[in-house]
Formats: C-alpha cells, structure tokens, sequence
C-alpha cells in the first residue's frame, strides 16, 4: 500500500522513538512518578524528543499533543498525537508489551496512525479509507458474532481507587459473558489487537488522547467500531472507549452499562 507523506513521516518518527526504546529497554532506568502508580521514565521523553524532532523537521506548521512535558499545540488544523512509550510499567518491568503510536489528527478527525512494537517488530498502520496494516499485510477485525466466544481486553485507569466501583462492575459484567479477559498494560496495543482479530473487544475509561489516538483509526479501518460507553462515536476525547469487531458492539454496550434495554448505538 502506497501511503501519504505524512503516513510515512510518522512511520519514520515512530521507528526513531522505538529505537531510543530498545536501547534502553533492560537497562538502568531513571524512573519518576506523575502520581502513586503512573510512572514516567527518561526514556519515554527522550523518544518523545525525537519522534517531534522528525515531525517538526518536516511538517513545521502541524501542532503537537504529545504526553509528557505538556506539549499541547491541540488548536492547529493539522496536529500530531504522540505517545513516546506505550506501556511504561511493562518497559519498567523488562515486559515487551510496549510500543510507539503516532496519529495524525486534521480539524476534528483522525487521517493517519501508526503503532509499532519495537520488541516484536511489528507496525499497524492505518491511513483514512486505506484500510489498516499490520507488516505491510491488510488486517480485519474478527467475525465473532456471540460475547460468550469473543476474548476481550481491558485496562484500569491509574485513578482507579477514585472510580473503582464502576471499573470493577464492568470488570466483572464483562468477564462473567465473555470466553476470557485480558490485560496486556497497553492501550495502544489493545485497539491494535482488535484490528488484527486478537482480540474481539477492548473497553476501559480515563484515556487520554495519546492514548487512543492511533488506535482508534486502525480499528475503524480494520472494520471494526469505536465508540464511547453510550455508544456516541468515537472521539480522542472520550473519557470511556469501547472498541469491537463492529458484530458484538451493541451486545458489550449492553453488558458493560448493564442495561440490556436502554443502551443504543
């Protein structure tokens, strides 16, 4: 697949940021702390440093959102979404459930999105009506049509001791009318997952736009569905996010709400 400039800029940017990461992946790690269980290590702002300085070099007029440092150039037309690290707590932990994501956001939609795994080498790519890529060969979500055969994927929110009724509710709802959950510590990887038909739905709340960015793009591209827990399309700014298959949405929208009458899509 022929892709945009820009698509191939934020593959280049991602790769840069990816190989900061190997280099320092099960080594000494300078680790700080954002709050009690959200860390952030030299590593995630050195890739971040480079994955800008590619896109800057290229594209000087496109704004940024990156994760650390406060970069926030969210009002420009065309603007960047960057997550340096994906995944940090695995990277901490010598766990190669990491990655780098890259999405490309003009006015209010998402147009291209990388992901890419460093350790086990893989990159999805999607670029709007292109369809979604993984290693340069098309994926499509799954054709699970019943929850109880779907295997699923979730995160916790780092807040979660302020929200954790609801989070282990829904933890529970789920668990209880799928094969099986899991949770691999990425976000980006998750949403990833369901394009490619790992998994056939991934639900979690307090993402953030770096977070979600790439991710939701490549499984809208892959045929699958984003939206948020009350079935409104998908935004980068949704405080809840369910991405599936398309086939079982309106089905996980049910369980994880449990309201098998008022939930809509």
């Amino acid at each position: 697949m022929k892709f945009s400039s820009y698509t191939n800029v934020a593959l280049k940017a991602a790769k840069a940021g990816a190989e900061i990461l190997l280099k320092h992946y099960n080594g000494v790690l300078d680790i700080s702390y954002k709050g009690d269980i959200d860390p952030v290590t030299q590593t995630d702002k050195k890739s971040q440093i480079a994955i800008i300085k590619i896109l800057k070099d290229i594209f000087p007029c496109y704004g940024i959102l990156a994760e650390e440092d406060n970069v926030n150039e969210l009002g420009r037309e065309y603007c960047w979404i960057i997550d340096p690290l994906d995944g940090t707590v695995n990277f901490i932990h010598g766990i190669s459930l990491f990655c780098v994501s890259v999405g490309l956001k003009y006015n209010d939609e998402i147009i291209s999105g990388v992901i890419y795994a460093p350790v086990t080498q893989e990159i999805f790519i999607a670029e709007k009506n292109k369809g979604a890529w993984l290693n340069g060969k098309r994926i499509k979500v799954s054709k699970i049509q019943d929850t109880i055969r779907a295997l699923t994927v979730t995160g916790f929110p780092y807040n979660i001791n302020k929200n954790k009724t609801r989070v282990m509710k829904n933890f529970e709802n789920v668990i209880l009318k799928a094969q099986g959950v899991r949770r691999l510590g990425s976000a980006a990887l998750d949403m990833a997952y369901v394009a490619a038909g790992r998994f056939d739905f991934f639900w979690e709340e307090g993402l953030k736009p770096w977070d979600v960015a790439a991710g939701s793009l490549i499984v809208e591209e892959a045929g699958g569905i984003v939206s948020d827990y009350n079935g409104a399309m998908s935004s980068i700014f949704n405080e809840t996010l369910v991405a599936s298959n398309g086939l079982i949405h309106k089905e996980v929208l049910k369980i994880i709400n449990n309201d098998y009458n008022t939930t809509k899509i």
